[in-house]
């Protein structure tokens, strides 16, 4: 529920972070280099801001601990400037000038969402790079605007194909997401994979972005006897109701969403009933992503050992990752040298391996970092990588292109 009280571990992370990204903290050097870091940290959609400080702040010492990021000749430490915009796009156009006039960033880590539509006609005017989890913010009138890490909502095509594939006999599926720019792209998207698929959407009407009752929702949902649950892209806190809600009125069958926010959603229902749920965001221990990834994880668990892992945690350092290999091809810090140096590059890396650019056909301009993506099936109470999907094997089977395009334009997406 929405509420103004933060838990005792996002207190604790913001006075630590506070300090550590505060100039005082940065080592005594010649150079540092800015990048803003506008995001919610407080409101119902923190556990998609919040966390990723954790994973910046362990990019940030091993980058800044190892001598700085190599631009030419010079060589820089690295500063994150935060800003809490609250999931509120006209704060986060208020960050976006903070950071850009006054704190001189050269880069901006967002979430992204209906943030982008305010923030971008001054980002695009002041030529800012800015890395957003939201493929579908992507458009022609903003040229610096990217995803680089997450491929929201396009992956649901991938969930989707998956179910259908190791699921055969669910016919049916009922999509709970809110009323929002994140909540119907996920709706949208989510429909399209289904009807791929060969599987009925019998429900998706968003709800109210105010809703705290979900008992009423979820009864009108399972009312159509759904085999499939998909949760779109519900924000965090209210993933958890909905799951409660399903579980209490004695739903099983497929669970499926964006991304968990696992930790509180188990604090309300039986790790158990979660067996199986689908999505695409692995635990970096997993054994089938790359060392790297592993010992990434293995410092964060080190530091935060009473902490969930999302994917949040990682993607705005990923986003910083793909900020420092175009900073290194560049040779330069300016933020149009590392957008074309990015731009030029067949392939860049991602944490889920290589990814190209695409984006061109459904968003207007290529500015979407695509790899394989991973499917993850909740297994022993973890996410665990299950299979590996490819977008563009998904847009080259006959019809897909076709229903992709009937349900963006349907939501009034394309």
């Amino acid at each position: 529920m929405k509420g103004t009280c933060k838990p005792v571990w996002a207190l604790a992370l913001i006075v630590c972070v506070a300090t550590f990204f505060a100039p005082g903290g940065v080592a005594a050097q010649s150079e540092v280099v800015k990048i803003g870091y506008n995001a919610p940290l407080s409101g119902p959609a923190a556990a998609w801001g919040l966390p990723g400080l954790e994973g910046v702040g362990i990019w940030l010492e091993e980058v800044n601990g190892a001598g700085g990021i190599k631009a030419g000749d010079k060589t820089y430490q690295v500063e994150i400037v935060k800003f809490d915009n609250e999931g509120d796009a006209g704060k986060a156009l208020l960050g976006a000038r903070k950071l850009i006039l006054e704190d001189k960033v050269v880069a901006m880590l967002m979430l992204g969402g209906a943030e982008s539509a305010v923030v971008q006609p001054f980002v695009t005017k002041e030529k800012i790079i800015t890395f957003v989890l939201i493929a579908s913010d992507i458009a022609k009138d903003r040229p610096y605007l990217m995803d680089v890490t997450d491929n929201f909502p396009v992956y649901h095509l991938l969930h989707t194909e998956y179910i259908g594939e190791a699921y055969p006999k669910a016919k049916k599926a009922a999509i709970l997401s809110q009323d929002g720019e994140i909540g119907v792209a996920a709706i949208a998207w989510s429909e399209a994979g289904f009807d791929a698929a060969g599987i009925e959407v019998v429900y998706s009407k968003p709800f109210g972005m105010d809703t705290t009752d979900f008992a009423p929702i979820v009864t009108a949902a399972l009312a159509t006897k759904p085999d499939i649950l998909s949760m779109g892209a519900s924000y965090p806190e209210f993933q958890a109701l909905i799951l409660e809600q399903a579980y209490t009125q004695g739903w099983k069958g497929i669970i499926t969403s964006a991304c968990w926010d696992f930790k509180a959603i188990t604090a309300k229902v039986p790790v158990e009933w979660m067996q199986g749920a689908v999505s695409g965001f692995p635990d970096f221990d997993d054994p089938k992503l790359s060392k790297t990834q592993n010992e990434f994880y293995a410092k964060w668990q080190a530091k935060y050992p009473d902490h969930g892992f999302s994917e949040i945690v990682w993607e705005y350092m990923g986003g910083l990752e793909v900020w420092k290999f175009g900073v290194e091809k560049a040779a330069s810090i300016e933020s149009e040298k590392v957008f074309e140096a990015l731009k030029a590059s067949e392939s860049v890396p991602h944490a889920f391996g290589p990814g190209v650019w695409w984006g061109k056909e459904v968003f207007g301009v290529d500015n979407l970092l695509v790899p394989n993506w991973p499917i993850t099936e909740i297994r022993s109470g973890k996410p665990a990588i299950v299979a590996q999907k490819s977008l563009a094997d998904w847009l080259a089977k006959p019809g897909n292109k076709d229903i992709l395009f009937k349900c963006l334009a349907k939501w009034k997406l394309k």
